[in-house]
């Protein structure tokens, strides 16, 4: 029997911005998280972050990151010598060198080294220092070398071109295999494009695409980097990123990046140096380096461009898989996932009031992450009325997640439950809930198994009542709860808009509560471990990653990498151009970030769940946009 983790369902759903609920669970309406005790169904919210630019991740990260052996990749244009600069080429040349060394960097592309003994100098002092590099042995202008660290790779092939523009740059490519997973090669591209117009320099950005198909035979991942004298959102920037099929982001975050060039004074004017990647990868840090140094009392910059650099390591999901059955072009749908007929794998259940009578439709999971064609339908808790809240979690501890069912103004506001039964469908009568009654429209449920006995507890929270108080109603049997309450002062909150998630962050079996607000606790999301009777304790650790005070902030969190704690996810689509940022669970901290570059969105209409609906154990990432592709799902699958 698989660890359960918990899902929050209608959480990302109901806060989905352009929703017609989105204000009322803003301000409280019943954000719920359902959580199925004995398998993984994961559905979450999430918050804002602040912050652009330089990307860093804190010593406790080494661990988790170091183990995926990332790649550390710069790109720097060291500006050729030129009569009028403050320092010559000679003098500063040095200095480029300390930078590339210091950062110990395992990949390395050069621009501008384009007077002969400059160029051998370079290859002399990084080939002395463990590199090898690319040399074709013809005079193709302003070489754009790229070295490569011989202790990780071996390059297996290699070439360069010449741009169609009247200046004749040129670029080099290589395809380096990974000793330290020699699965894992990656073609390398570096190219310098023209100054002269965004016309001849989208032939450049032609003439790169060009190789990168011609040789780039075996579909490898790609990282490619250079000078390209462009702006972020430039026609060139467009034909490169998007052209070809070939998708490629910034790891620099486009034009929320930092500048890269600033002309010998201590400002950025622009930026115009780029290290893009195909999204079969992730970068775990990026950053422009503003290192200068002080020569005879005056400030020496190694180049009048800043070096650039990141990070990357292979995506921690795969690919988009289309889900076509059960979509939806339509704001009013609810989307929820959780494993009701307990073959391991979460089932997709939908959900519109305004549809087949408000119906719940469940598509149970083929086990490989579709879902069958026809749905499953359920009368008896039908609901027309938009304020109705659904539920999926393992009550009863049967290992089926059951349905809930809640809206404030009906059945006095009780609960109903719905036991899961067979082949995807409920029990035709509910259980009636006397205990945490609500009719209140600021109230919220969450139903996780808190106490580890592999049935999930209805916890109920309204700002104004109890002080704010979370209140735990144990689960006891046949889908019924305690009428004995636990009332927790620890992590209370009397701030409307406070969210809730419950999942079991440290693997001890136990679903933790988790609270955030952006206004609240310098926008952190405050962890406290479950103590295992419905009570909790405060964690300093788990409550110092990924902070924000930005209100379409959104988390999540689920268990991404199998090892049984849940993980937290960060996206914000303004933020970090809508990449998804997650952060493991290790050694009692959550530790990243890890940019993931599947799914990324920068519309507030998307969203996104977290579930294993391929029975491996891992959390796979599930997105929706009502106002895309036809209303279809998408579905990465966790690596």
């Amino acid at each position: 029997m698989k660890k359960a983790n918990l899902s929050r369902q209608g959480a990302a759903i109901f806060r989905m911005p352009g929703c017609q609920l989105i204000k009322g669970i803003a301000s409280g309406l019943v954000l719920a998280l359902s959580f199925a005790a004995c398998k993984k169904a994961q559905f979450n919210n999430a918050q804002p972050e602040p912050g652009i630019g330089t990307n860093t991740r804190t010593a406790s990260t080494e661990s988790i990151i170091s183990d995926m052996n990332p790649i550390k990749v710069m790109s720097f244009n060291v500006r050729n010598d030129v009569a009028g600069d403050p320092f010559s080429q000679y003098t500063r040349k040095d200095y480029c060198l300390q930078i590339i060394l210091e950062n110990n960097v395992d990949i390395v592309g050069l621009q501008e080294i384009a007077v002969t003994d400059i160029e051998e100098w370079f290859n002399t002092q990084l080939a002395a220092a463990g590199y090898g590099y690319y040399k074709s042995g013809t005079s193709n202008g302003s070489p754009k070398t790229i070295y490569y660290k011989n202790a990780r790779f071996t390059r297996t092939n290699a070439g360069w071109f010449t741009m169609r523009t009247p200046d004749f740059r040129t670029g080099k490519w290589v395809v380096l295999q990974d000793k330290l997973n020699t699965a894992n090669s990656y073609f390398v591209v570096n190219s310098h494009w023209t100054t002269v117009s965004s016309a001849e320099r989208q032939l450049d950005a032609d003439t790169v695409l060009l190789n990168i198909q011609n040789n780039n035979t075996a579909n490898l991942p790609v990282i490619c980097f250079g000078d390209f004298n462009a702006k972020p959102g430039t026609p060139e920037m467009s034909i490169i990123k998007n052209a070809g099929g070939f998708n490629m982001v910034d790891a620099l975050f486009d034009s929320d990046g930092a500048p890269t060039f600033h002309g010998w004074d201590a400002t950025g004017d622009s930026k115009i140096d780029y290290i893009l990647s195909t999204r079969n990868l992730a970068f775990t840090t990026s950053s422009v380096i503003t290192k200068s140094y002080t020569v005879n009392g005056q400030t020496l910059w190694p180049s009048d461009h800043y070096p650039i650099m990141a990070s990357f390591i292979p995506d921690i999901f795969g690919g988009a898989h289309t889900d076509a059955n059960g979509i939806s072009a339509s704001s009013a749908t609810r989307y929820s996932f959780a494993d009701v007929d307990g073959d391991g794998d979460a089932d997709k259940i939908y959900w519109n009031y305004t549809f087949d009578s408000g119906k719940p439709r469940v598509f149970l999971s083929n086990g490989n992450g579709t879902f069958a064609a026809t749905a499953v339908t359920h009368t008896a808790s039908a609901s027309a009325s938009s304020t109705t809240r659904y539920y999926y979690a393992d009550i009863n501890g049967d290992g089926k997640a059951d349905l809930i069912r809640w809206n404030p103004t009906l059945n006095a506001g009780h609960t109903l439950v719905y036991l899961a039964t067979s082949g995807g469908n409920f029990s035709g009568t509910a259980i009636d809930n006397p205990e945490g009654t609500s009719a209140g429209t600021t109230t919220l449920y969450n139903f996780a198994d808190v106490n580890g006995d592999g049935k999930a507890d209805k916890i109920y929270w309204n700002a104004t009542f109890d002080n704010g108080h979370t209140r735990v109603y144990l689960a006891t049997s046949g889908g019924s709860f305690s009428g004995s309450v636990v009332s927790g002062a620890e992590g209370a909150s009397t701030t409307a808009g406070t969210q809730f998630w419950y999942a079991d962050v440290n693997g001890d079996g136990r679903a933790d509560k988790i609270l955030w607000h952006p206004g609240l606790n310098s926008g952190k999301t405050m962890v406290y471990l479950s103590d295992g009777d419905g009570t909790f304790t405060a964690n300093t650790s788990f409550s110092n990653s990924a902070t924000s005070g930005l209100s379409n902030t959104r988390f999540y969190f689920a268990d991404m990498n199998g090892d049984g704690k849940a993980d937290k996810v960060y996206w914000n689509p303004d933020n970090y151009t809508g990449f998804l940022k997650v952060y493991y669970s290790e050694a009692g901290a959550f530790n990243g970030p890890i940019h993931t570059l599947r799914g990324t969105s920068q519309s507030e209409n998307t969203f996104f769940c977290f579930n294993d609906i391929n029975g491996d154990g891992k959390a796979d990432q599930i997105r929706w946009n009502y106002g895309e592709n036809s209303g279809q799902l998408r579905n990465y699958f966790a690596n």
